[in-house]
């Protein structure tokens, strides 16, 4: 049974996906990562090289990246480098690309990561250039250039590719620090109230996932030809990802997607629910979910949209520091 007598902090989502509520601190850090990746000739794609720094908001970061590979004269495998510079050199070294980049941290939030970039690819083909903005989650990364390089490699490699990814640093403190999830589902509408519980862990910024499987419900609307009654089924998956702060609070990130359809028919439809607050330990959290959006063809069926946005879902959240 979910405990009684504790303070609840309630999330309202709106239909647009987003949610309202108490705004959690900001990360006003993150890690940026120019990435070399190489396709090999056998198919394989993997990393060859990188270049990262850890920013504040607003700081920058430059980076230098020249590509080569030495092929073998026997059938050993290719060897492959990705040398930084400070400074830019006055010209590419070899067929492969030297790749010049810069980024700037505009905001580091939990699984948010915004940057704004730009790269310059020397080689002896051309040069090429890029600016432009990236949103990123945490972890995430973006392709930002793109190259052929069968015959530069001398067939060792495919192409070879520039990528941007950013990650949260990890508080030294809390890294190897646990942290407990009682997950509750409540579901209330037309005379009935169903509830499933999950009980999850995760380290300190890892991302949990939840999935509370399919469940199903009789809507009062007329049912489709042939039928007895309206049968829906809907599914709530989702994710908590959470930092213990240096004042013993604990930033949270939850995320939630509510998806519904007929047991017998062709369409489906969602929405979602995001945001991250601030809670101290044995807080409980409450994030309503907002019923799934009318899709076309079938926003001909008021009634069945109405009767899913009369069926409240709710996710209940206590989470605690595991010693």
């Amino acid at each position: 049974m979910m405990r009684r007598g504790v303070a609840i902090v309630a999330l309202m989502a709106t239909a647009g996906g987003r949610v309202a509520g108490y705004e959690a601190a900001l990360a006003r850090k993150a890690r940026l990562e120019f990435r070399v990746v190489a396709t090999w000739s056998k198919g394989a794609t993997h990393p060859i090289g990188s270049f990262g720094e850890q920013l504040e908001e607003g700081g920058s970061t430059t980076a230098n990246m020249q590509v080569r590979v030495e092929t073998p004269a026997d059938a050993s495998a290719c060897q492959s480098s990705v040398t930084g510079s400070v400074s830019p050199p006055a010209a590419p070294d070899g067929p492969l690309p030297l790749w010049q980049t810069e980024a700037t941290l505009r905001r580091a939030k939990m699984d948010d990561i915004q940057v704004d970039y730009a790269w310059r690819r020397r080689s002896p083909a051309g040069d090429a250039t890029h600016r432009g903005s990236v949103r990123l989650s945490e972890d995430g990364h973006a392709l930002l250039d793109f190259v052929p390089a069968v015959e530069a490699s001398s067939g060792c490699w495919e192409n070879v590719a520039l990528e941007l990814s950013a990650s949260i640093p990890e508080d030294s403190a809390f890294k190897d620090r646990r942290i407990a999830y009682d997950l509750w589902l409540v579901s209330e509408g037309h005379g009935s109230r169903l509830t499933r519980r999950l009980q999850l862990m995760g380290k300190q910024g890892e991302k949990v996932k939840s999935d509370y499987g399919t469940f199903r419900s009789t809507l009062p609307v007329a049912p489709p030809l042939g039928k007895d009654a309206y049968v829906m089924e809907m599914a709530v998956t989702g994710s908590v990802r959470s930092r213990i702060q240096p004042d013993g609070s604990i930033e949270i990130l939850l995320t939630a997607n509510r998806g519904a359809h007929p047991n017998e028919g062709s369409w489906y439809s969602e929405a979602h629910g995001s945001k991250s607050v601030h809670a101290v330990p044995g807080e409980t959290l409450k994030l309503e979910l907002p019923p799934p959006n009318p899709v076309d063809p079938h926003a001909n069926e008021p009634d069945t949209f109405r009767a899913l946005a009369e069926q409240h879902v709710a996710l209940i959240l206590t989470p605690t520091v595991v010693d």
